[in-house]
């Protein structure tokens, strides 16, 4: 391939959009879902890149949704929940963002299930082993690495009645 080849291949790509980005905002995690089968799904990602994220990921999440019904995503600069969701709605995707109390657990999460684990005097192991977990999954949560939603209200649950949820994991 010659240089002028690649330089009319690159011509052809049209120009590079710069995307005008928030300044200033809040990291909010949104979780979109789709409003309809078939959404405007640029201007998702744009509404998404402008608040913090790369295209790239904007567009991972919006292609996820699509595939499963529903996405994570973590922005570092929403300026205004309403706006953002305005925009997304007009898209064609519902956006709601994580609340307060789910966002404080997320982020303390490794401290939190050490603390379980202390209060309950129980090992990695005796714990993982005791409410049916893997003990490799439960040492990534102890290092920082942060579980699913669901997993992450499963330790909840353990924290409020863990007598209860060890029966209800052993039952036959």
């Amino acid at each position: 391939m010659t240089k002028s080849s690649f330089a009319e291949r690159l011509a052809r790509q049209g120009r590079v959009q710069v995307i005008g980005r928030e300044t200033s905002g809040s990291p909010e995690e949104v979780i979109l879902r789709l409003e309809r089968s078939s959404p405007a799904v640029i201007t998702a990602t744009m509404a998404l890149a402008r608040r913090g994220t790369t295209m790239l990921k904007a567009k991972r999440a919006i292609e996820k949704a699509l595939e499963a019904g529903a996405a994570v995503i973590e922005l570092t600069t929403v300026e205004d929940r309403q706006a953002l969701a305005r925009e997304l709605a007009e898209a064609g995707i519902a956006a709601r963002f994580r609340g307060a109390e789910d966002r404080e657990m997320r982020d303390r999460f490794p401290a939190r299930l050490k603390d379980l684990r202390a209060r309950l005097s129980l090992s990695q192991e005796e714990f993982a082993q005791t409410y049916d977990l893997d003990k490799k999954t439960l040492q990534g949560w102890e290092r920082g690495k942060i579980p699913d939603r669901g997993n992450r209200n499963f330790i909840r649950m353990i924290e409020k009645d863990p007598v209860t949820m060890k029966r209800l994991v052993n039952e036959e």
